[in-house]
């Protein structure tokens, strides 16, 4: 995990907007995230030490469905698009599909949740 970036974010600061170009995806080692409606603004998931968000920057062409705040002091590790996809294909050429698929279950998971929210 070397290289993977330790980021910090204030309290009350945009990780992300709905709608962003999505190149970077977050595991949170800190603090907690609070996801916001694209259209409402409103919150609909607080994220909080060991879970991960921004999946949308696995997938080929990914936009942000969703804003991210940080409801108190956060630490994520930033993991760009690119530095995981060179790590998958070193271990195993089936590894990024497999983790496509993953993530695009993940963010179909995240939509659904949004509408029981």
């Amino acid at each position: 995990m070397n290289d993977f970036e330790e980021v910090k974010f204030a309290p009350g600061e945009r990780l992300f907007n709905a709608g962003d170009a999505a190149d970077k995806l977050y595991l949170i080692v800190k603090g907690t995230v609070q996801m916001l409606d694209a259209k409402s603004n409103q919150p609909f998931a607080d994220l909080v030490a060991g879970e991960s968000f921004g999946e949308q920057a696995m997938l080929p062409g990914g936009i942000r469905g969703a804003s991210a705040q940080a409801l108190d002091e956060v630490v994520c590790l930033q993991i760009t698009a690119d530095s995981i996809k060179v790590l998958l294909k070193a271990q195993s050429p089936i590894l990024m599909p497999l983790f496509e698929a993953l993530m695009l279950q993940q963010s179909m998971h995240n939509a659904l949740r949004r509408k029981v929210a």
